[in-house]
């Protein structure tokens, strides 16, 4: 009966994942599966040193790279939330995080901080964010977190993609935001993300490295499955398109074909 249940749990865990295709965990316990583990532990006030009760909290693994308030936008590894104390305890493989808390709308929207907005980080003695080690059967105390990094607008600076998102009859689309991932999977998870298109369809998305990236459309922030009516990949939701940028080049001229996605049953009939 015991394995019975491991299996249920296991394929419950399964389909969790197979519909969070940026890789997002909210609001449940940030565990690691099997293996020794490590526990990353703190608490988070504000700048007035009142605790950061409720907030939003952002894992990245410094595999990927560090978080960053004006050059790119980078998706979180994982997602938690503090208690009413501004605390957490998160227990993680072992390897090397970064951490950030941001106040977020009830909505609990998974988008990136709007140009203003505080950023709570932990910083070293020349200015940059501070990496947190875990180690396998050991607790690391984070210690208090209280400085405030407003987001800055995005600049073009550094390696970055340039381009245009465009519907069927080369109209420009308003709202979209453009995903890159590092393998060509939907299933993997997202590492950076765009600000929204405007009028002109417009979008720059800055990167950390240069390499091969697979691009994708969407119409909002966050995991899950595309929501009718919601802005995608002109012929598949899970369309990527590849892009190759060298390390300190601004790659432009990239246009990505994208269409509303029609209710299931319905035919797409192309630009009205």
């Amino acid at each position: 009966m015991k394995m019975h249940m491991v299996r249920i749990w296991l394929v419950i865990v399964l389909i969790f994942v197979a519909m969070c295709p940026l890789g997002f965990t909210a609001d449940i316990p940030v565990e690691a599966e099997g293996g020794a583990t490590g526990v990353l532990y703190g608490q988070f006030k504000s700048d007035s040193h009142s605790p950061l009760a409720n907030a939003r909290l952002y894992i990245y693994n410094k595999a990927m790279g560090p978080p960053s308030a004006d050059r790119y936008v980078r998706v979180p590894d994982q997602l938690a939330s503090l208690d009413k104390n501004g605390k957490f305890s998160l227990e993680l493989l072992p390897g090397t995080y970064y951490l950030t808390a941001r106040i977020v709308p009830e909505s609990g929207l998974f988008g990136p901080p709007a140009v203003g907005e505080k950023v709570y980080y932990k910083l070293d003695k020349k200015g940059d964010i501070q990496p947190f080690v875990v180690k396998a059967g050991k607790r690391t105390n984070a210690g208090v977190i209280s400085t405030a990094v407003p987001r800055k607008p995005s600049v073009d600076q550094g390696t970055s993609i340039e381009g245009i998102v465009t519907d069927a009859a080369g109209v420009p689309v308003e709202g979209a935001v453009i995903y890159a991932y590092n393998v060509p999977d939907v299933l993997d998870r997202a590492l950076f993300v765009s600000g929204r298109t405007m009028k002109d369809g417009k979008f720059l998305l800055n990167v950390n490295d240069g390499g091969t990236y697979y691009l994708r459309v969407r119409g909002e922030y966050g995991g899950g499955t595309p929501r009718d009516g919601e802005i995608v990949n002109f012929n598949d939701p899970k369309e990527l398109v590849p892009v190759s940028v060298e390390k300190g080049e601004k790659l432009t001229g990239v246009t990505i074909r994208s269409k509303r996605l029609e209710p299931k049953g319905m035919l797409y009939k192309g630009p009205q």
